[in-house]
């Protein structure tokens, strides 16, 4: 069966899913209203279990959760769901959705005053106010795929709010800086993402998801391109000024004509309005970015997880038809008996090897353990790698590996400081 024919054949079961009840999708208008969504998102957690085994894990999981819900139901909002290690919940009233994060992160210092460093429990917490429909036991619509995105962004013990929730509680008194902006998917404008500033004494943090396009630098800010040795060591820095460099084997201002997996001219880093860029221009196998923070996947996008290449595959279809139904993704996927995302690993040379279907709300990825494992990839931490849904999104975030985990450039990038980049088999970082 051809591809269309698959889609086609998709489309007709969804569609006589909502005609079990014509009246269904009618009648969720009723439900719409304006809700603010706040998630929490526990980092850390697999390199606890590690430490301390599953039971110990477990139980700072619940109690860590417990906490939050705690303070959720005090100021009047609602817990929705737990979804692994996050919480979804829900508010009426703005102000006391920041005003709950914020005593969340202050709960939560507390618990962490008699533990040791190594061993705090930090959260990351993301919130956005907009029109959902709203359920009994639940809330749709792209007011939770924003909230999410927004948690996707932030730091361990950081606070990201949306500009149409800072807009609703900028008279409130809290202690708030703009972050810079970002791309939301599936939407051609930009828009504004705020940090709640909680704790003073914490240090400042650079963006990391490169999904953000920072706000522009001081014109005087100096960017450098340092090259990096598979030992890890820095072996030559160029300046980035004007026009940028060029990097390719035999063509460009940076020549590695060694270097049998660059193209030329392979890609080109520059500085635009204070952000650093990269620009893969045509190369055959891609330029690709090292993930600090969580990564928003979209259909067709390649990642390197260890020494996988892995190319992502959703079904816009299904998860529409999720949305439009007011239904979880998995409970479409188990009804049409098709999985709305997968992973498909495939060589160098574009050869497919593999299927891995992401048929539950978190995947993970690993040497030894995980849902899905490759016991002889060297470059492959234990655990590696998270995917996961929220919403109508899918995320991949890297574990702490010791190799990193890569998404690919799609023409142009932001590029985070600090931040790895391979071309070919270099490997650059700009700082």
């Amino acid at each position: 069966m051809s591809n269309d024919s698959k889609i086609s054949t998709t489309v007709t079961r969804i569609l006589e899913l909502s005609l079990q009840d014509p009246a269904r999708l009618k009648d969720l208008e009723n439900f719409r209203r304006s809700v603010a969504v706040l998630f929490t998102d526990i980092q850390g957690s697999t390199a606890y279990y590690e430490k301390f085994g599953d039971l110990t894990g477990l139980a700072m999981v619940h109690q860590c959760n417990s906490l939050l819900e705690r303070v959720v139901n005090k100021h009047g909002g609602r817990v929705v769901k737990n979804i692994g290690d996050a919480i979804m919940a829900t508010f009426d009233n703005c102000e006391e959705c920041v005003r709950t994060a914020v005593e969340m992160q202050q709960q939560l210092k507390g618990l962490n005053a008699t533990k040791k460093e190594e061993d705090h429990t930090r959260v990351r917490i993301g919130a956005h106010h907009g029109l959902g429909i709203v359920k009994s036991n639940d809330v749709f619509g792209d007011v939770v795929n924003v909230a999410s995105r927004v948690q996707s962004l932030a730091l361990a013990e950081q606070i990201l709010i949306s500009d149409s929730l800072f807009k609703e509680v900028v008279r409130c008194g809290f202690d708030t800086a703009l972050l810079g902006r970002f791309q939301l998917k599936g939407k051609a404008e930009e828009r504004e993402i705020y940090e709640v500033r909680w704790n003073r004494n914490l240090p400042a943090r650079p963006n990391l998801g490169h999904t953000v396009i920072a706000s522009p630098t001081r014109e005087t800010q100096e960017f450098r391109l340092q090259h990096v040795t598979q030992a890890g060591k820095t072996d030559a820095e160029y300046t980035l000024f004007g026009e940028g460099l060029t990097i390719g084997r035999i063509e460009g201002d940076l020549k590695f004509p060694t270097d049998s997996s660059m193209s030329s001219p392979h890609a080109h880093i520059y500085v635009h309005n204070g952000q650093p860029m990269v620009e893969d221009l045509g190369s055959q196998l891609g330029t690709f970015i090292r993930l600090k923070g969580v990564f928003t996947l979209e259909d067709r996008d390649i990642i390197i997880i260890g020494g996988q290449l892995l190319r992502f595959e959703s079904k816009p279809e299904i998860i529409a038809a999720a949305a439009a139904m007011a239904v979880t993704l998995p409970s479409v996927t188990r009804t049409l008996r098709e999985d709305a995302a997968r992973f498909v690993r495939f060589n160098s040379d574009g050869d497919e090897q593999e299927i891995f279907p992401i048929d539950k709300e978190e995947v993970r990825v690993g040497r030894t353990e995980g849902d899905y494992t490759f016991p002889g990839d060297r470059f492959m931490s234990r655990t590696h790698a998270r995917i996961y849904v929220r919403g109508e999104n899918y995320f991949v975030e890297d574990l702490s590996s010791l190799n990193g985990t890569f998404a690919k450039v799609r023409g142009k990038s932001p590029i985070p400081i600090g931040t790895s980049v391979r071309v070919g088999k270099e490997v650059f970082v700009v700082v």
